[in-house]
C-alpha cells in the first residue's frame, strides 16, 4: 500500500508538532505485509503506529473497503492514544466491524464468551485472581459425585484442588490439570485424585467464575475447531499487536494461529530486548527474513547508544547526529548515604554548563531492583507503591475543576445534585482523564491535550443533550492556570518522591537516571561480564534486558553506581574510552 506525500504531511501535521516522519518510520508506516517490527527505544513506535492505522483507514473509507482491522494493545492507556489520534484525524474511535482492546478482551470477546454460550448455555462471567467459595464448591461437588469418599478425605483433596491450573491438552483435545503444589503429599494426592479433581475444577469454571489466565485454555478449547479460525481470519484482515514482547507466550500463539496466514496481515510490534516480566513472558524469537527494523533512536545521542550496543549488541540501536547526550558515569562509593547527594549535585553541575539539559521537562529518578533498596539510598527512605503522590494530588485538582464546570453546565437541565454527581463519578469518559493528565504532565504539551479533554467533556454534554463546548472555551484557561500556578507546585515538591523500579520506568522517557545495585544484585555483575571483564554469563535475560531498559529511558545522563572495591586499573581501562569515572567524595565533598 502506497501512500502519498501529501498522506505523510497530514499525519506529520496532526501528530509531530512541526517535526517530520524519518525515512524508518515512512517504511514502517507504508509495511503491509506480515512482519515483527522491532522498534527500539525512542524510535517513535507509538506515533508511527497510529499515523499508520490513520493513514488505513482513510484509505479503506476512500476506496468503500470492507476489510476489518483488530489492534491488540498491551493497555488501555494505549487504546485511548489511538482512539484520540484517529478523532484527532476526524475519523472516530475504533468500533464495529473494527477492533481495539488487550489480548484479554479480544479472547474473552471472540473465544470465551462464545464457548461458554455454545457449551454451557450462558456468558454471565466473573473474572478475578481467585475466588473464595472455590474450596466449598469443590466439596460440594465430590460429595454428590463421591459420597463413599470420608469427609476427610473429601477436605484434603478439594483444598489441594485451589493450588492446581486448568489447561488445554492440544493432544486430547480436553481440558486437563497441573499440579502447583510440590509437597510430596499433595503430588501423591494429586496422582490418585486428579480425575476427580479435573471435573470439580471444569464444573466449577463451568459456571462462569474464572480466574483472568482462564482466558487462554478456554479461547484454546475454542479455536481447537478450525470453523471458528476461519470466521475471524474473514472478519480481520489487518492485525496488529503492540508491545508484543508483554504478551504471555500463548496469547501470542493464539494470534499467530489464527492470522498468521496468506489470507491476514499480521503485525507484531515491539521491542523484545525489554522483555523484563520475570518468567512470565520468554524471550521472544526474532527470525530476522521475517523482521523489519526501526532501530533509528531520536531519544538520545551516540554517547548512550555505544553502551547499550555493547550490552545488548542484538539490538543495534542507532543514532541521529543532531542528538547529543552526555557520556554515561560510573559513580564509585565507599558509603551508600553518598551515592544519593553525589547524583544530585551532578545533575546541578550539568544543570549549570548545560542549558538545553537544565530546561529538559523530563524526570530525573534513581533505579532500583528491589523496593527495599530505597532505604539504603536514602536513609530511612520506605519505598512508596502509590509512586505517583504528586501525579495524583495535581491529577485530582485538574479533574475538580473539569467535574465543577460539567456539574454546572449539566446542572441547567437537572436538579438532583447528588445523582448528578453520582453519575458524573462512574461516568466511563470520568476515568479517562486521568491517563490524559498524565500524558500532560509528561510532555507539557497542553495544546495537543486540549483536544483529547475537549473530546471527553463534549462527549459527556451531548450524552445529556447539551451543545458542545470550543476550544477556546474558559475551561481550558483555568485548566492551564492550575498547571501553572505556584501552590500547586509547592505541594506537589512537598510528597514527591524520585526512587523507582526499573519495571515501573518502562516505556518513559527520562532526563536523566541513575542506577544502584547492591546486595550481589545481577546488574555489575552484567555490567562487567559486556565490557569483558569477567566470563561470568550466569545471569537471567530479564535481567540483562532491566540493565538495557534502564539505560535506554535517558535522554541525557546515565550514572551507574559501583562500590570502590570491585575497581581497579584493570577494569578502569574498559570503562574508560566510553564512560566518565567519578567518586561520590568529590562531589559531596567529604
Amino acid at each position: 500500500m502506497n501512500f502519498e506525500e501529501q498522506d505523510y504531511e497530514f499525519v506529520e501535521s496532526l501528530l509531530l508538532n512541526g517535526r517530520k516522519f524519518n525515512d524508518l518510520q515512512r517504511r514502517f508506516i507504508s509495511l503491509f505485509e506480515t512482519k515483527t517490527i522491532v522498534a527500539g527505544p525512542g524510535a517513535g513506535k507509538t506515533t508511527s503506529l497510529a499515523a499508520k492505522i490513520i493513514l488505513l483507514f482513510r484509505h479503506l473509507e476512500k476506496t468503500g473497503s470492507k476489510d476489518s482491522l483488530c489492534i491488540i494493545t498491551y493497555t488501555n492507556v494505549a487504546v485511548n492514544e489511538i482512539n484520540t489520534s484517529l478523532t484527532k484525524a476526524g475519523l472516530g474511535e475504533i468500533k464495529h466491524p473494527h477492533f481495539i482492546g488487550t489480548i484479554h478482551e479480544f479472547l474473552n470477546h471472540f473465544c470465551v464468551i462464545p464457548y461458554f454460550r455454545i457449551n454451557y448455555g450462558h456468558t454471565s462471567l466473573f473474572f478475578d485472581q481467585s475466588h473464595s467459595n472455590d474450596e466449598e464448591f469443590y466439596k460440594r461437588y465430590l460429595e454428590r459425585t463421591e459420597s463413599w469418599m470420608k469427609p476427610g478425605a473429601i477436605d484434603k483433596i478439594s483444598e489441594n484442588n485451589i493450588d492446581t491450573k486448568l489447561f488445554f491438552n492440544k493432544e486430547t483435545l480436553n481440558f486437563d490439570l497441573e499440579n502447583l503444589n510440590n509437597n510430596p503429599r499433595v503430588v501423591e494426592s494429586f496422582r490418585k485424585n486428579k480425575h476427580r479433581m479435573l471435573k470439580a475444577k471444569v464444573a466449577r469454571k463451568a459456571q462462569g467464575y474464572l480466574e483472568f489466565d482462564d482466558t487462554f485454555p478456554f479461547a484454546e478449547a475454542f479455536l481447537s475447531t478450525d470453523y471458528y479460525q476461519e470466521i475471524l481470519r474473514r472478519r480481520f484482515k489487518f492485525v496488529f499487536v503492540d508491545e508484543f514482547q508483554d504478551t504471555k507466550s500463548l496469547g501470542a500463539s493464539l494470534l499467530g494461529q489464527i492470522f498468521n496466514t496468506e489470507s491476514c496481515i499480521l503485525q507484531l510490534i515491539g521491542d523484545p530486548y525489554q522483555t523484563i516480566m520475570y518468567e512470565q513472558h520468554s524471550m521472544p524469537e526474532i527470525v530476522e527474513q521475517d523482521t523489519f527494523r526501526m532501530n533509528l533512536s531520536i531519544r538520545f545521542g551516540k554517547e548512550i547508544s555505544q553502551c547499550l550496543n555493547t550490552i545488548l549488541p542484538e539490538a543495534n540501536i542507532q543514532v541521529t547526529d543532531q542528538a547529543v547526550s552526555f557520556r554515561p558515569h560510573i559513580l564509585l562509593y565507599e558509603d551508600k548515604e553518598e551515592i544519593y547527594g553525589a547524583y544530585k549535585q551532578l545533575i546541578a553541575s550539568y544543570e549549570e554548563q548545560d542549558q538545553e539539559f537544565k530546561s529538559s521537562i523530563h524526570e530525573d529518578k534513581v533505579l532500583v531492583l528491589q523496593t527495599r533498596w530505597a532505604s539504603l539510598v536514602k536513609s530511612g527512605q520506605i519505598y512508596s507503591k502509590s509512586k505517583s503522590k504528586k501525579t495524583k494530588f495535581i491529577n485530582s485538582e485538574l479533574k475538580k475543576v473539569i467535574i465543577d464546570f460539567l456539574l454546572k453546565r449539566l446542572g441547567q437541565t437537572e436538579n438532583n445534585t447528588h445523582e448528578l454527581k453520582k453519575w458524573l463519578k462512574n461516568h466511563k469518559d470520568i476515568h479517562i482523564l486521568n491517563g490524559i493528565f498524565v500524558d500532560l504532565l509528561k510532555n507539557r504539551n497542553m495544546d495537543e491535550n486540549k483536544v483529547k479533554l475537549l473530546q471527553v467533556v463534549n462527549h459527556i454534554l451531548e450524552s445529556k443533550g447539551l451543545e458542545k463546548i470550543l476550544i477556546s472555551n474558559n475551561l481550558f484557561k483555568d485548566l492551564e492556570q492550575l498547571l501553572s500556578s505556584k501552590t500547586i507546585v509547592e505541594k506537589a515538591a512537598v510528597v514527591d518522591d524520585d526512587i523507582y523500579t526499573i519495571h515501573s520506568v518502562k516505556g518513559e522517557t527520562l532526563r536523566s537516571a541513575l542506577v544502584v545495585n547492591f546486595e550481589n544484585g545481577p546488574l555489575t555483575k552484567i555490567l562487567f561480564h559486556r565490557y569483558g571483564i569477567t566470563t561470568d554469563e550466569d545471569y537471567r535475560f530479564t535481567d540483562q534486558n532491566l540493565l538495557y531498559v534502564a539505560m535506554s529511558r535517558v535522554s541525557h545522563l546515565f550514572v551507574f553506581a559501583i562500590h570502590k572495591d570491585l575497581w581497579n586499573e584493570e577494569v578502569s581501562e574498559k570503562f574508560t574510552e566510553h564512560w566518565d569515572i567519578v567518586y561520590t567524595r568529590e562531589l559531596v565533598g567529604v
